[in-house]
């Protein structure tokens, strides 16, 4: 029995896509920058203009790049909430999709928080103040506030400087958007209130009393929403 292994004609398109990729990262572009000509990119690869533009197809797909009628493409980077907003067409069921990832989150920022609070600056804290402030108000208007509360998360979490955990965040505000289209919300003050029970924890310098009003923030939510079924969760400690 033979031990080679066969590589076929798309194993080959999506290893050059991945190189392709690597080397229009590693060529310090900015979002929105034209990329090289088909030709400068299949000297540098050393392969011919269909397969660069096949490889290139590829990234397109991914929203990796992004082309534009009658000029060069563009390089958009390594978005996950550009994935995130092409995977949700594909996908039958948005609300568990939004279950799955509201638990990551849960765990995510819960175990990550008690490491940001000591790089948090105090003109953080007064900007993620003023987001709580404004999310209050406008659930008191019953306005929706999805915007703000992807502010304040994204900015608690910033001093991580973790692009992935950044790109998460944002990809879950894709899938929730997609899920809850048809069925607006009411907005709850009580809900809003929470954001600046964290921001009072960690002024007070409690590290632990911080996470435990972030863990009720999440469970907060999971209760606003008694039609997506987040199944059975332990009672929050005291």
């Amino acid at each position: 029995m033979s031990d080679k292994i066969e590589i076929t004609g798309s194993d080959l398109s999506d290893a050059l896509a991945r190189r392709l990729a690597q080397h229009l990262q590693r060529s310090g572009l900015e979002i929105g920058d034209p990329l090289p000509t088909e030709a400068e990119l299949g000297a540098v690869l050393e392969v011919g203009r269909q397969r660069i533009r096949e490889a290139l197809s590829v990234l397109e797909a991914f929203g990796i790049v992004a082309s534009r009628q009658g000029a060069r493409r563009v390089w958009r980077g390594f978005r996950a909430a550009d994935l995130a907003t092409r995977w949700i067409g594909f996908v039958d069921d948005p609300e568990a999709a939004t279950r799955e990832l509201l638990e990551v989150r849960h765990a995510l920022e819960t175990s990550l928080l008690p490491l940001v609070i000591p790089r948090l600056q105090p003109s953080d804290l007064t900007r993620l103040r003023l987001l709580s402030e404004e999310m209050v108000e406008r659930a008191l208007r019953n306005e929706s506030f999805a915007e703000l509360d992807q502010q304040f998360h994204r900015g608690l979490l910033a001093p991580m400087r973790n692009a992935f955990v950044d790109q998460f965040l944002q990809s879950f505000w894709v899938v929730f958007a997609a899920a809850r289209r048809e069925e607006p919300v009411e907005e709850d003050p009580a809900i809003a209130a929470m954001h600046g029970r964290i921001i009072d924890a960690i002024e007070a310098g409690d590290t632990r009393r911080a996470v435990h009003e972030l863990d009720a923030h999440f469970y907060g939510v999971r209760n606003r929403y008694p039609d997506i079924d987040f199944g059975t969760t332990a009672a929050l400690p005291v």
